[in-house]
């Protein structure tokens, strides 16, 4: 292979990853007009915040490249030791929906508010009682082989995060090639268990790749998943 990009975790999100394998006191999302949609219920899109119980928070995004003719992507982690609690919806306490900013009725002072928009914050029931204690946190990896002869190229890629909880569910976090840098977090995994488990049957129109956001690739497209301990 003539090209090829690392996007794997760096060491210091590798440790901050490792961290989540804890209590959870709450599990914040950044509230907005793609949250959620009815075409995919369980499926969030947003800019997520774990907060371990006694431990600094971790924001989850997408770290987004151009790469190839295309964009790569993969999971992006960092602390947040001033959390501005206000601002973000919780999926521990649905109530609290976050802020939004938008105009006023003249157009031209803006505020924040909580958001009343269908599909803009989360509606669900309350997901302490099956997150707030993770035992387990391991790497989704993607690898990408394609293009042929002096045209070949690649790229390794740390895509997700699955957690497993004291009660052995596990849960995704995502990451996805758009311009927002959202995760997309599913509290049960469902269609997406595919990635976990090759041995999963794929759904036809819904196999890794389309899961992936690969789906249009021209082939040759080799993609390999495998999770990877930390």
């Amino acid at each position: 292979m003539t090209r090829a990009v690392d996007l794997t975790l760096s060491a210091p999100e590798r440790r901050w990853a490792a961290g989540l394998a804890a209590a959870w006191s709450d599990l914040l999302y950044s509230p907005g007009p793609t949250f959620a949609s009815p075409l995919e219920p369980g499926l969030f899109r947003a800019s997520l915040v774990v907060v371990p119980v006694g431990a600094v928070a971790v924001r989850i995004t997408s770290l987004v490249v151009p790469a190839f003719g295309g964009e790569v992507c993969r999971l992006r982690l960092e602390p947040v030791p001033a959390l501005p609690h206000e601002i973000f919806g919780s999926f521990f306490e649905p109530r609290r929906r976050g802020r939004i900013w938008s105009l006023g009725a003249d157009r031209r002072a803006a505020g924040a508010r909580a958001p009343d928009e269908k599909g803009w914050y989360y509606e669900g029931p309350a997901l302490a009682a099956g997150l707030g204690e993770m035992a387990r946190v391991r790497i989704l990896r993607e690898h990408v082989r394609a293009g042929a002869r002096e045209g070949a190229y690649g790229w390794t890629a740390d895509r997700g995060l699955v957690f497993t909880s004291a009660a052995g569910a596990e849960s995704l976090l995502l990451a996805l090639p758009e311009r927002e840098e959202h995760a997309l977090f599913l509290p049960a995994v469902g269609p997406y268990r595919l990635l976990l488990d090759p041995r999963e049957p794929a759904t036809p129109g819904a196999g890794a790749r389309e899961l992936l956001g690969y789906g249009d690739r021209d082939d040759p497209f080799e993609l390999t998943v495998g999770l990877e301990p930390l």
